[in-house]
């Protein structure tokens, strides 16, 4: 074999195992790194910290709405009431998404057919601003007057935080409130509670 036929071969080999190393691992149509990466069940219990977390997040979301649900001003109201979500504060020690919170239970209460939520805060802007587009584009002097809100939700999240050498214990409180928006009456409270308590681990909290 000449030394023009050993090149040749020896780039064909080399070519074939980069391709071999780029193709897609776990079958056709699956592509997949070298780490090893699972699902999990979305609503499974999640404890790998004491941190607020997806379990603690639904399980807020679920309460709430239930709590919401079965409060006369929405229960045994004759149509379903319009509502506007005010942002829930975050007043505990971490990073909380309340929005996600107040994003969830929207969801839960659309679902439900009880209640009708006018644009928050977070996109009227952009309602106001399609409606800016309607009246020109159809040459209108004027727009569907944008209707008040019957009722408006507030709340707060609020943790407390205490640790000694060996145990850590955080305990969060997430409370809503229904608030007639005219008489500034709150018509409904309710909060979730969730404590957790961990062990040191062996490096660290």
């Amino acid at each position: 074999m000449n030394k023009t036929m050993v090149k040749v071969l020896a780039c064909s080999i080399i070519g074939a195992s980069l391709f071999s190393g780029c193709s897609t691992k776990g079958g056709s149509g699956v592509v997949a790194g070298d780490g090893s990466v699972s699902y999990g069940d979305a609503k499974a219990v999640e404890t790998l910290t004491a941190d607020f977390g997806s379990s603690d997040l639904q399980a807020t979301a679920e309460a709430m709405t239930q709590s919401l649900l079965e409060t006369r001003y929405i229960s045994k109201a004759q149509q379903p009431p319009k509502v506007r979500l005010r942002d829930v504060k975050n007043q505990s020690y971490e990073h909380i998404d309340t929005k996600a919170i107040t994003d969830k239970i929207r969801i839960k209460l659309l679902k439900s057919g009880s209640v009708r939520f006018l644009a928050d805060k977070s996109n009227l802007s952009q309602v106001n601003d399609e409606r800016d587009l309607t009246e020109t584009a159809t040459k209108k002097t004027s727009v569907k007057p944008m209707t008040d809100s019957d009722y408006i939700i507030t709340g707060t999240v609020r943790s407390i935080k205490k640790a000694t050498k060996d145990v850590q214990d955080v305990y969060y409180n997430i409370s809503l409130e229904l608030v007639d928006p005219q008489s500034g009456e709150i018509l409904w409270a309710d909060e979730k509670e969730i404590r957790k308590v961990t062990s040191k681990p062996s490096i660290g909290w």
